[in-house]
């Protein structure tokens, strides 16, 4: 009775201590984090490989990672008016998509921010910010979004008796929200520095590394956490 008491809180300061020094020590080691995300999701959909609802969350961030892997790879391609129309269509399709989330209004405040930027960057001539990229790390986060919002309803056609919703989803919809408001942030500094000429406003800037590690420590620890607490239970049973 008493470690069925304890021994979830135990867990979850543990396994928080342990998320939070893996976020700190690979900082600015964005391969080795990557690698460590990656597995951590790979671990948890074995070890939960019978709770259908959380292996349909880890596939979705697995697909993330994917996409946001191929948008780098992409990015550095030589073609690069081919490659900044292909992110603003593909951010434009995805407002779309999702345009019933009340939070796609921060990707069309960013998608009309960003054109008129580019615009008129083109109009004087002017070297362009790379500002497209993050354009799609918004449009991907929002996507996201929409894939957990549909995530029950995907697993009820496969699935119709186990499939229900689950607080994982919860918070992994809503942090996805916060890294949408980031991209905004970070690109409209961006342009108020590149149009404006205020090149010491660098407060979005130099924050962006931290907020982005700490909200992917966040994801990472979130999806582990909230899986064991379900596995947890029939552990204690065994």
């Amino acid at each position: 009775m008493i470690l069925n008491h304890y021994l979830p809180k135990i867990l979850t300061a543990l396994f928080a201590g342990l998320f939070i020094f893996a976020g700190i020590y690979t900082f600015g080691e964005g391969l080795l984090f990557d690698r460590l995300f990656i597995c951590i999701l790979i671990f948890t959909a074995v070890v939960c490989r019978k709770n259908i609802n959380v292996l349909g969350v880890v596939v979705v961030l697995l697909l993330q990672r994917l996409l946001e892997e191929a948008a780098w790879s992409i990015s550095l391609l030589d073609f690069q008016l081919v490659v900044k129309a292909s992110f603003y269509f593909l951010a434009i399709f995805a407002y779309w998509k999702i345009k019933y989330d009340q939070v796609a209004k921060v990707l069309l405040a960013a998608l009309i921010i960003s054109l008129c930027a580019e615009f008129y960057w083109l109009y004087q001539s002017q070297k362009a910010v790379e500002i497209y990229w993050y354009v799609g790390i918004l449009a991907s986060s929002l996507f996201i979004r929409h894939l957990i919002f549909m995530r029950v309803s995907f697993t009820e056609d496969f699935f119709p008796k186990v499939a229900e919703s689950i607080n994982l989803d919860w918070q992994i919809y809503k942090v996805y929200s916060l890294v949408a408001y980031i991209q905004l942030f970070m690109i409209t500094e961006y342009v108020v520095r590149g149009i404006f000429g205020l090149n010491n406003i660098l407060i979005i800037y130099k924050s962006y590394p931290y907020a982005s590690q700490m909200l992917s420590t966040y994801i990472i620890w979130v999806t582990f956490n909230e899986s064991y607490k379900l596995l947890l239970p029939k552990l204690l049973k065994a």
